[in-house]
């Protein structure tokens, strides 16, 4: 492997480049490692105004309640200052799905899903809470998941 940094005036900002022949698990570790130091997590607000760093992968769900977004995690829910359109662009599509208008899912924590209903989805998260997909995003979450 090697590694070269290349200074020059015409960068306005720090690019990192990883080349390869072939995605072998020593460049998708490297990737990941890379991602998490530039993206180190999410900036969350809890209720008492403390701020707190969240990592991706302890978050159930983003969602929106009047005019606030909301972010649940392993231990409690926080609020968060950005938009979930914003969310949605940041956040690792193969990690996250906007499962309706006001709410984007982490699709590794996904306990159950129940197709009984009729145009819908419901989920079922690996905390106990419920949340629905909505109709127009059906077959968009079921060829994500395979089904």
């Amino acid at each position: 492997m090697q590694v070269k940094a290349e200074i020059h005036k015409r960068y306005n900002e720090t690019e990192i480049h990883v080349c390869s022949s072939k995605a072998d698990e020593q460049v998708v570790r490297l990737v990941t490692e890379l991602s998490s130091y530039v993206n180190p997590g999410l900036i969350a607000q809890k209720s008492n105004g403390d701020r707190v760093v969240l990592n991706e992968k302890d978050v159930f769900r983003f969602f929106a309640e009047g005019q606030k977004v909301f972010v649940q995690s392993d231990k409690e829910t926080y609020t968060i200052s950005k938009k979930l359109y914003e969310l949605e662009e940041e956040l690792n599509p193969s990690l996250f799905f906007r499962s309706s208008k006001s709410e984007i899912i982490n699709l590794k924590r996904i306990q159950k899903l129940d197709m009984s209903l009729s145009g819908t989805i419901r989920v079922i998260m690996k905390d106990g809470s419920e949340t629905y997909t909505s109709r127009r995003n059906v077959v968009k979450l079921k060829k994500i998941l395979g089904i």
